[in-house]
């Protein structure tokens, strides 16, 4: 295996561990009802199911277009993620620039 591959397979399990729904952090139970929690939870999914078609290709048992399909919504759900992500520090930001 080359260092490059491994670099990726750490930076994968990472990845994986932050999409845990289990890791975010919640002061109580109305809070895992809520909006985040439930667009978290989703986003998850959209990558466990790419998982899930990449290892039915391997073992045969899907096909390439489903595989495609899986990837093109992960793609979408991640750029949304960042957007959201841009937004929020963006407003942050213009929050910090207002004067007290």
């Amino acid at each position: 295996m080359e260092i490059s591959s491994l670099g990726a397979l750490r930076q994968y399990q990472s990845a994986q561990e932050a999409l845990k729904p289990e890791t975010t952090t919640t002061t109580n139970t109305s809070d895992k009802d809520s909006a985040l929690a439930k667009g978290v939870e989703e986003f998850s999914e959209v990558f466990k199911a790419v998982e899930q078609s990449v290892q039915g290709l391997a073992s045969g048992q899907a096909d390439a277009h489903s595989v495609v399909e899986a990837m093109a919504n992960a793609e979408l759900a991640l750029e949304t993620a960042v957007t959201v992500r841009n937004r929020v520090v963006e407003a942050y930001q213009e929050l910090l620039r207002m004067p007290v």
